[in-house]
């Protein structure tokens, strides 16, 4: 049988893209390997993002290019954004690239992957086999595409413009993974929140997920701060399946910075939607997005982002530097800041929230928590490990248990980045 083999970089609708095309190949008889050693089929899904992710990704590309010699009628895919971005100048760069399939041809990836290794005749093509994962959570994209612009992003040039998908799609597709077993659903898009389809909005898609008999838990990222409503609060304080998690990027501090990185919001909606969260769904964990070093930001506006992630608390965040990403507004701008100024506020900026994280974790010790239980270690003392109802890890100690129960434990201690518990009761 042949295999292919994966290396994703980048955000989790890139997984789920990874994902969507395995289940296509497996259809055809390809097995997963989890070594390039040996592959019939490598396939690099990339990322554009920000320039350190591509250069990651071309060295790997590189790489595997090179291996290809000792390795006869060996094939080599990229996908995703970088591929789309740069196209078919990879290949003049990097020779032993096969095949490249841009982040928008996954809108028709069945036809993409048909046209390369068709079906024989007879089999069913509308067959639904999924590709069966170990974990108990899996991810399903629920739109595709943007149309923020924001001046430092590339995404909307290479993913295309906002598409929602069908809820008939999702329901499906939900329903599917929870038969396989799968316990908990986290809802991808580039902004979830502006899902839209035959009347349905994401509130209501939440809602009506909520309702699909043996899904534990529901997640959802990422949102943007002007489209969250009081409706999507609503939801996630009426239903204990919506976690208690909201993963909302800001930024920045400064009014004027955000004006110019078209985000159409000022840091005080963002703390007054922020508020309004914490008001409705106690516990809520808040996870965000902050860059550092956007053009012309000065030593103050960079204070004033200090200030916001003081006041608010995130339990974690994604925390970069500028770099600009060619054909975005931003690249036209004069930076004015240098690299070692870009790294000394990073650096500071990782500091305070590292602290705050550890701080977090700490105040959490002694409470009792609803941990959904993941897998179990492969080191140490092998304790279960699993996610309570906000975003933190949790190691339990306990003899019984199995990937995809719920437990109650209590937190006895805390590592700075993960809960240590017991369980209470049976």
């Amino acid at each position: 049988m042949p295999s292919v083999y994966f290396q994703t970089f980048g955000c989790q609708m890139n997984t789920a893209d990874s994902d969507a095309i395995y289940q296509l190949l497996a259809q055809r008889g390809f097995v997963l390997n989890d070594s390039c050693v040996g592959s019939d089929l490598i396939i690099v899904n990339t990322c554009s993002v920000r320039e350190a992710a591509e250069k990651r990704a071309l060295a790997r590309i590189a790489e595997f290019a090179n291996g290809k010699k000792n390795h006869p009628g060996q094939k080599l895919w990229v996908i995703g954004c970088m591929a789309e971005r740069l196209g078919d100048a990879l290949k003049k760069d990097i020779p032993g690239i096969d095949n490249i399939i841009g982040a928008k041809q996954m809108e028709r990836i069945d036809d993409v992957i048909e046209s390369q290794f068709p079906k024989c005749q007879g089999d069913d093509k509308t067959s639904s086999s999924i590709f069966q994962k170990t974990a108990v959570t899996d991810f399903v994209p629920v739109m595709r595409g943007c149309d923020n612009y924001c001046a430092y992003c590339v995404v909307p040039y290479v993913r295309g413009r906002e598409m929602s998908v069908p809820y008939d799609v999702i329901e499906s597709a939900v329903k599917q993974k929870v038969g396989a077993g799968i316990r908990e659903i986290t809802f991808l898009g580039q902004n979830v929140n502006s899902y839209n389809h035959g009347g349905i909005d994401f509130p209501e898609l939440l809602s009506r997920m909520a309702g699909v008999d043996g899904l534990e838990r529901i997640r959802f990222t990422t949102s943007h701060p002007k489209d969250c409503t009081g409706r999507l609060i609503d939801v996630m304080a009426s239903s204990p399946k919506i976690a208690a998690h909201l993963h909302l990027p800001f930024q920045a501090g400064s009014d004027r910075i955000l004006a110019l990185m078209n985000r159409r919001y000022t840091a005080s909606q963002y703390r007054g939607f922020i508020d309004t969260v914490k008001k409705r769904v106690p516990g809520v964990d808040l996870t965000s997005d902050i860059m550092v070093g956007f053009p012309s930001e000065t030593d103050a506006e960079f204070r004033e982002t200090l200030a916001l992630v003081r006041d608010i608390r995130f339990t974690a965040a994604f925390m970069f530097a500028y770099s600009p990403r060619e054909g975005t507004a931003a690249a036209l701008m004069r930076e004015g800041i240098s690299k070692a100024e870009k790294l000394a506020r990073l650096s500071e900026l990782i500091a305070l929230q590292t602290e705050i994280t550890r701080e977090i974790y700490e105040k959490s010790v002694g409470e009792e928590l609803e941990v959904l239980v993941t897998g179990r270690q492969q080191k140490r003392d092998r304790a279960w490990m699993g996610q309570d109802r906000g975003c933190k890890r949790v190691l339990i100690s306990c003899e019984e248990g199995v990937a995809g129960m719920i437990f109650k434990v209590r937190a006895v201690k805390s590592s700075g980045m993960t809960l240590i518990a017991e369980r209470v009761g049976q």
